[in-house]
């Protein structure tokens, strides 16, 4: 902006430094001094004789300057601060500059908006002048070369100086140079230009009138009132706020509780406001949907000037959903109403019993009892049937099929679980799935890569041809082998039979260090596969139980031996023996069933889970009692322990799918093509028509209002009937849901008693040594 030169004589200097208007709102000061200073030596001696040395110093400041004469006051005035919803007023905006003269022409702009908005996020009207005169740097960058001087030897120049006393000293260039000119400070003129370029837009239309009419909508609620203004010139600003106020003379505030649980009772309160100078008689009013006003529906009440009464409406919840209320107040000409929307909950306390079964032919009768003591209004009778027990199974085929890593436990996973179920997804039509050419390209692809990694002695390793063969890799890789050429895939016979060759040497390939529990869990596999495979093996099989005891094998060896001894008829005993153990070791609910199981510190060996071991149990159950009624409870089990459609490993996924393979051709080889109907005692409740393969199931609910009223027919035991019609399996769930009236309920009896014993001690330290 301007630069000075000035000469220091004494120790100080004042500079006179002119501040304009073009100053604000700040200025950046820098002071360059230039001169000469004594030489000294290295202990800060003055050196006789030695030419002065160059010096230099400089400083900076910034000097604020407020805007002072840039700011307008503003005034903004309602003609009416209180208005009643959906009011008119006239808005009074005042525009002075700093000396307090009137603004002609000034640009104004008005924001009403709703307080409650506002304070969402702690809004704050800006300052128009902070935006408009922010600070601005100095846009200057000065460069020194005083650093880079040389100076010479100190003690050079004075020999130098005795030596040629007669003449003038000759220095080098570098260590002589003459004192530097005053800088010349460039001053950037990106303010300025940023500036023309704001000046060179087109001026965006502001409404300038002084009165601004403003409509309120129709709410009660405060509003803030928000005016910014600026001079015709555009270098000077102001703003201000005021509040305009919705409200009634005669106001209704309801406070209901956020939310109710059906069978809630409570008192919803209402405050009337008297907003007006004299006193009111006020009669109020409320009804409401799904909700029992319990007490008075209206009362008159006296609510004294600018002052508010609460009065209370008792009710209570009639059945889950949305309750609804309206509240009206009147007195004279003042009037106001409300509305409010409040979820029901179901109710705090509920039971639901279920039972599952399946009809192959005919139909089956099931007594229903009413309950007693309970709320009509909730719950009832569900009915759900289906026409299969194999939900949707597409996403356990594509985990297995996109698996991204590839070792030879995983391919034949793979080879198993497409092999396995290409008849079910091909009768469910299933969607997402690759194409079955895509599918079979898969499983040729994984036999290749098998084939590519079997070793000399017929096992297979992890990951590559050469490495030590896995035992369990190995009999999996069988039991692929073996899958896929069940279902018409090409294997090489020669593989075929080296895997089974290893499995029949599988004992003399377990490393020293196996465990027991590994070592039984392996050779039962083996002979599993074996047996598939055509080389049965039952005296082996019966060796590994006795030499062992059926309580001392783990529950997925039996599930593999279960089959081998099956087949043998001198094995009847111990056949009936494992029958016997597995329905002992069964954890039975009404929908769903499960085996226990354990395990030792080597299941990583065998990549066990609880799963599996379901799985496994479940083809060996198939295969011996088709018509026990654990097989749907335990498919059931199964399917519901899936996440996002599949289970937690690849050997989880395969051994299940590879199950529900064997259901469906068990039990479900037919194509559905039924009518399922409904009867609760004479009456009539429904019907389903099942037609081809699906997964849908479809749902009949009786309310409980109907199965407690005699009126309807309800009350005491009625038999619900149900019958099928046609070809397929039905597979049905009854549930009976209800809510007692009376919440204090009995303990629920478990078939155990826990008892607790607290006893006092004198000194609490004997608390924290116990």
């Amino acid at each position: 902006l301007s630069t000075q030169r000035f000469t220091i004589q004494d120790t100080t200097i004042t500079l006179d430094v002119p501040i304009d208007e073009g100053a604000i709102p700040n200025l950046t000061l820098q002071v360059d001094l230039n001169g000469s200073a004594p030489r000294t030596g290295d202990q800060g001696e003055e050196l006789p004789g030695a030419a002065p040395r160059p010096a230099y110093a400089t400083g900076q400041l910034t000097l604020d300057v407020p805007p002072q004469q840039r700011t307008l006051a503003v005034a903004v005035e309602p003609a009416q601060p209180e208005l009643e919803p959906g009011g008119e007023t006239v808005l009074k905006v005042n525009v002075k500059d700093a000396a307090g003269r009137p603004v002609s022409g000034a640009e104004v702009t008005v924001v009403v908006v709703d307080e409650a908005i506002l304070a969402l996020s702690n809004y704050q009207s800006p300052d128009p002048l902070s935006a408009f005169y922010t600070q601005r740097p100095s846009g200057v960058s000065s460069i020194y070369a005083r650093d880079s001087i040389l100076l010479a030897n100190p003690q050079a120049m004075r020999e130098s100086a005795q030596n040629a006393s007669d003449k003038s000293l000759a220095m080098p260039a570098a260590t002589m140079a003459p004192a530097a000119a005053p800088m010349a400070l460039s001053g950037s003129r990106e303010m300025a230009d940023a500036a023309g370029q704001s000046a060179q837009q087109p001026d965006i239309r502001v409404r300038t009138d002084v009165q601004v009419t403003v409509k309120l909508p129709d709410n009660l609620t405060r509003y803030r009132v928000m005016v910014v203004a600026v001079d015709p010139g555009g270098k000077q600003f102001g703003e201000s706020d005021a509040n305009l106020v919705a409200r009634l003379p005669l106001m209704v505030r309801p406070s209901a509780p956020r939310f109710l649980n059906f069978g809630d009772t409570f008192e919803l309160p209402v405050v009337l406001q008297n907003q007006t100078d004299q006193p009111m008689t006020v009669d109020v009013v409320v009804r409401g949907t799904n909700l029992l006003l319990t007490g008075d529906q209206g009362l008159r009440v006296s609510v004294p000037a600018r002052d508010r009464v609460e009065v209370r409406f008792p009710s209570a919840a009639q059945m889950a959903g949305t309750a609804r209320l309206q509240i009206a107040a009147v007195s004279g000409a003042a009037a106001d109403a409300a509305t409010v929307e409040l979820p029901v909950y179901t109710p705090a306390t509920t039971e639901a019993f279920a039972t599952y079964g399946v009809i192959d032919s005919g139909a089956v009768a099931q007594p229903v009892a009413a309950p007693d003591a309970v709320f009509p209004q909730y719950g009832g009778l569900e009915i759900t049937t289906s026409s299969t027990a194999l939900q949707a199974l597409t996403d356990a085929v594509l985990y297995l099929q996109s698996y991204p890593y590839e070792c030879s436990e995983q391919l034949s996973s793979r080879i198993l679980a497409i092999s396995a179920l290409r008849d079910v997804l091909t009768a469910f039509q299933a969607k997402d799935l690759p194409s079955p050419e895509v599918l079979e390209a898969t499983v040729a692809r994984d036999i290749a890569r098998l084939q590519g990694m079997q070793n000399d002695d017929g096992g297979f390793p992890y990951w590559q041809r050469g490495r030590e063969s896995i035992p369990f890799n190995t009999i999996h890789a069988a039991y692929a082998l073996y899958e896929a050429g069940a279902k018409g895939f090409t294997v090489s016979q020669d593989m075929q039979q080296r895997a089974l060759e290893y499995l029949r040497q599988i004992e003399s390939h377990y490393p020293s260090w196996y465990g027991q529990h590994t070592r039984q869990v392996l050779s039962a596999y083996a002979l599993f596969v074996r047996n598939l495979s055509g080389d049965h093996d039952p005296q082996k099989a019966l060796k590994l139980l006795n030499d062992n005891g059926l309580e001392n094998l783990p529950m997925e060896a039996i599930g593999w031996l279960w089959p081998v001894l099956r087949e043998d008829p001198g094995t009847g005993a111990q056949v009936e023996a494992i029958r016997r153990f597995v329905n002992n070791h069964t954890v039975e609910t009404a929908g769903a069933a499960n085996f226990t199981t354990g395990y030792d510190e080597q299941s990583y060996l065998l990549l066990s889970s609880d799963r599996r071991t379901d799985a496994i149990l479940l083809d060996a159950l198939i295969g011996d009692s088709p018509q026990s009624d654990l097989i749907p409870k335990v498919v059931n089990g199964l399917l519901a322990h899936r996440t996002r459609g599949r289970w937690g490993s690849t050997q989880e996924n395969v051994f299940v799918l590879l199950a529900l393979d064997r259901y469906f051709n068990t039990f479900e080889s037919q194509t559905p093509d039924f009518v399922a109907r409904i009867w609760l005692g004479n009456t009539y409740a429904g019907s389903q028509q099942f037609s081809g393969r699906s997964t849908d199931r479809a749902q009949t609910d009786i309310p409980m209002s109907y199965l407690v009223d005699p009126s309807l027919g309800g009350g005491g035991t009625q038999d619900l009937v149900l019958s099928k019609d046609g070809t397929g399996r039905l597979y049905y769930r009854l549930g009976l849901t209800y809510a007692p009236s009376d919440l204090a309920l009995k303990p629920l009896d478990m078939g155990f008693v826990v008892t607790r014993v607290y006893e006092a001690v004198d000194d609490p330290a004997d608390v924290s040594q116990d």
